[in-house]
């Protein structure tokens, strides 16, 4: 009986990429790995600039990324992935200390564009909004040589980061650290203006800016279509967010409802607990396992006192003298269709209210575009959302939109990610073409590859947090961070996927040696007839072979048939790069390779 077909890839350059799954899954293109493994070698500052180089929020990035490295992670395919985001505050707070928190040498750190500050162009850029994507395409735009201005409608920069994160989240201090080091690129800034109230967008290029990016993010939020949402005592979730964030003061009673099951409404939730309101209620339609929320902020609001009300649809708030009373709910049967699309079905007579004197409605958000007023040629969707091409232009000559104003509301990394994009965009329609980019990459043998001892036995370990009453005392932060001790351990959980098994088919006697040490049951020989894949494979075969391709094509599978080779194949997936296999193999036909990638930005004059 002839054994089964294993489909197979020939390994090239995007194929050992991709097999660096965090960088790859980061829509910057972090080199979580890098900066993970010099932590594990106690190159603190290395660290910081794996994890600077690509993102001017790292810092940020470091305490509140919603980290789609972690879920990409391999060795969460074992067991738990690599605290990435974790090691990522630890590497800049490591900085921090050891550089005394320079802000310069930060900025310096920044390696995406080559050099720390590119040729002076002369010509002018504006940035509506400096959020994460408006600030990062300012810093990007800014080492590319470009003078460059924000334009900002409140009396603070930061957008959502310092409007919409709460301080027990994300410290205002860090903010100001991240948003000084992009400012110290040369980096002007104007506050308490709003385009296309207090300027128009064409008073911009009349003053000689020729590009202009529009970054205002999705700063309202979705309106509940329900009956009472008019009465005194609703509030939205982005506004009252902001509202603290002022140090406004806010009467909300002394029993309050949120509506919502994303981040945004226990960041609501979170925050009325700290504004010393014992009774807090959020109400949402999908069960605790189901809400979008992440994990920790569910676990957290749970310990924080807030009462959860799954599985229970809004339907109106109740009023009394013009005030909200209660709230009226129904009782859900099942959020989703069984084709996963968002379609609640509800329990018909199982009415009820809950009583409250303040409802805060945190269902998601929606962009405002009022700065385009007076601009013609744009598309924007139901919620203000704009519509722009491959290049992120609107449609309009020179304007350009980037970040949750055009994408709708996303990661904060997802947002620096198209920051990016837009800085090239821009960069390409001001030189009227686009930069060369200049890719590279090598595999280094390591001579004496070794993991550290016992890595595979290392359990994931959260940062430690504050005791919940302490939490509740104010806005304290509550992730307290890895030690060092911690961070390092950590730190060596990571299987360090750049490192790949090389093998030299000349060498091998196909002795299996290899097979019968792989821990992970990872390796297998077979014949060559037993392979399938795509031309990359044919073409392998008839090159070590020797067969033309007139031969190969008539007669393919009686001469993949009749070869007697073998194939080494190999599960990426479990492999757990300990080295064993090259340990054992007796010809040397195994090396253990570092694969190194780079792309450079080139000006081509």
């Amino acid at each position: 009986m002839s054994e089964e077909k294993y489909n197979i890839k020939i390994p090239d350059i995007e194929y050992f990429r991709k097999m660096i799954k965090c960088q790859d899954a980061c829509p910057a293109n972090t080199p979580a790995g890098s900066y993970v493994n010099a932590i594990a070698e106690g190159d603190y500052i290395k660290s910081y600039a794996f994890a600077r180089g690509p993102n001017p929020f790292a810092p940020i990035c470091g305490l509140i990324c919603s980290h789609p490295c972690e879920t990409a992670c391999r060795r969460g395919s074992i067991d738990e992935s690599v605290s990435i985001r974790a090691l990522k505050r630890f590497a800049v707070e490591s900085f921090m200390k050891t550089t005394d928190s320079d802000i310069k040498k930060s900025a310096e750190l920044s390696t995406a564009f080559g050099s720390p500050k590119g040729i002076p162009t002369g010509k002018k850029v504006a940035v509506i909004g400096s959020g994460p994507a408006g600030m990062t395409a300012a810093h990007d735009l800014a080492r590319l040589g470009y003078r460059v201005t924000i334009f900002e409608s409140q009396p603070l920069i930061g957008g959502m980061f310092y409007f919409g994160i709460p301080s027990y989240r994300l410290p205002k201090e860090i903010i100001k650290f991240d948003m000084n080091s992009i400012l110290d690129l040369g980096i002007d800034i104007r506050l308490n203006i709003a385009i296309g109230t207090d300027i128009t967008l064409q008073d911009i290029f009349d003053e000689g800016f020729e590009a202009t990016l529009i970054a205002v993010g999705a700063q309202l939020s979705r309106p509940l279509p329900i009956a009472g949402t008019d009465l005194a005592g609703v509030f939205h979730g982005v506004s009252l967010l902001r509202r603290v964030s002022l140090g406004e003061r806010l009467e909300l009673g002394n029993r309050v409802i949120v509506i919502g099951g994303g981040n945004v409404a226990m960041d609501v939730a979170r925050t009325v607990r700290r504004l010393k309101i014992r009774d807090v209620h959020l109400v949402c339609l999908e069960a605790m396992y189901e809400m979008p929320a992440d994990k920790i902020e569910i676990k957290e609001g749970l310990e924080e006192g807030i009462t959860f009300h799954n599985r229970k649809g809004p339907i109106k708030v109740i009023g009394e003298d013009g005030r909200v009373a209660g709230l009226q709910v129904i009782d859900v049967e099942s959020v989703f269709d069984s084709d996963g699309r968002f379609n609640p079905k509800y329990v018909e007579g199982s009415e009820s209210i809950i009583d409250t004197e303040t409802v805060i409605t945190a269902i998601g958000q929606a962009s405002d575009n009022a700065c385009l007023r007076g601009c013609k040629g744009f598309k924007a969707t139901r919620w203000g959302t704009i519509v722009t091409d491959g290049d992120l232009n609107i449609g309009t000559q020179g304007i350009f939109a980037a970040g949750d104003v055009a994408t709708g509301p996303g990661i904060a990394i997802g947002a620096v990610a198209s920051g990016q994009k837009a800085a090239r965009a821009i960069d390409k329609y001001l030189r009227g073409k686009d930069r060369k980019i200049l890719k590279s990459a090598k595999m280094t043998v390591l001579k004496d590859h070794r993991q550290p001892e016992g890595y595979m036995e290392i359990k994931r370990d959260e940062p430690p947090v504050l005791p919940p009453e302490k939490r509740l005392e104010g806005f304290i932060q509550v992730e307290l961070g890895y030690t060092e001790k911690m961070a390092k351990e950590q730190a060596e959980r990571c299987l360090k996927c750049n490192i790949n098994t090389i093998f030299n088919g000349d060498l091998c006697i196909a002795c299996g040696g290899c097979v019968d040490v792989c821990p992970m049951n990872c390796l297998k020989l077979t014949n060559l007839s037993n392979l399938a894949g795509d031309e990359n494979l044919e073409r392998l075969v008839q090159n070590r072979y020797g067969i033309s391709d007139e031969d190969f094509s008539k007669n393919k599978d009686e001469i993949l048939s009749s070869i007697r080779g073998a194939a080494m194949i190999k599960d990426e997936d479990r492999c757990i790069r300990c080295g064993l296999c090259a340990s054992r193999c007796p010809t040397k036909a195994i090396t253990m390779e570092k694969f190194e990638y780079e792309e450079v930005l080139v000006d081509e004059q």
